[in-house]
């Protein structure tokens, strides 16, 4: 029996390239339909982090208890700081924004938290009406992932320098 090997070998590299280009215009498409960044300049959001009174919870995240503290995150913009003395009736005392927030966590009277790519440590005082950022470190975690499901490369590419994704808003025509 004789092989086609031969005439077979350009017809699937034929069809291979055709996939490839097909796949590699869709994914290159311009802006992506559902989402986009909301961009800061590296200067502006580490400059961002200050405490403000306290606001109406919208899109809550984490929640971790310290001592008579109950500090909750606000996804993507920063932390709750709820007075829990009285369980009965706790209230809501101040705000720390902090752009980029979805994670945090307190040790040691020092309140860890990340900033976008930045991992902050914030030391309050007492009663959690003043505080200082005593840490920083830059760069340290992924840049937030866009909500689209293949991904958020294209902005990546047009990222200005100097520039951080603090959160993804839905796209508006």
């Amino acid at each position: 029996m004789k092989k086609l090997t031969k005439p077979i070998k350009p017809v699937l590299l034929l069809a291979g390239i055709s996939v490839f280009m097909l796949m590699a215009f869709q994914f290159s498409s311009s802006k992506p339909a559902n989402y986009e960044p909301i961009l800061m300049s590296r200067a502006d959001m580490e400059a961002s982090v200050k405490l403000g009174d306290a606001r109406e919870i919208e899109s809550p995240g984490k929640l971790w208890i310290y001592n008579d503290i109950i500090l909750l995150i606000e996804q993507y913009k920063g932390i709750h700081i709820i007075d829990n003395s009285n369980p009965a009736n706790s209230k809501t005392i101040a705000f720390i924004q902090i752009d980029g927030c979805t994670d945090m966590a307190m040790k040691d009277n020092i309140l860890y938290a990340n900033n976008a790519v930045d991992m902050i440590g914030i030391k309050p005082n007492q009663d959690f009406s003043d505080f200082t950022v005593v840490a920083r470190n830059r760069n340290m975690l992924p840049v937030i992932p866009s909500p689209e499901p293949w991904g958020d490369s294209y902005f990546y590419k047009k990222l200005p320098a100097n520039t951080v994704i603090v959160r993804w808003v839905p796209y508006q025509n």
